[in-house]
């Protein structure tokens, strides 16, 4: 089983919102120059990509991670 990524070291409060035998979904909340809250979704060897709406954060995860629509709990 392949290990959760860890979040890349920026500034920012960090939560892991959802993990997945090597994909990983995070909320970042910067106050830094204005109040953002950005979601990555990280899934290795790919970057990661950065979206500003949670809902879409989530389906773009469970598109790369394979999640069926059962599987998922928003």
């Amino acid at each position: 089983m392949a290990l959760i990524p860890d979040h890349p070291n920026d500034a920012g409060t960090w939560t892991r919102l959802e993990g997945r035998e090597g994909f990983a979904l995070w909320r970042r909340e910067r106050l830094t120059l204005a109040p953002v809250t950005m979601y990555y979704v990280v899934a290795p060897p790919r970057q990661s990509e950065i979206l500003y709406d949670e809902a879409k954060a989530r389906l773009r995860f469970n598109e790369l991670a394979g999640v069926s629509g059962r599987e998922t709990a928003l």
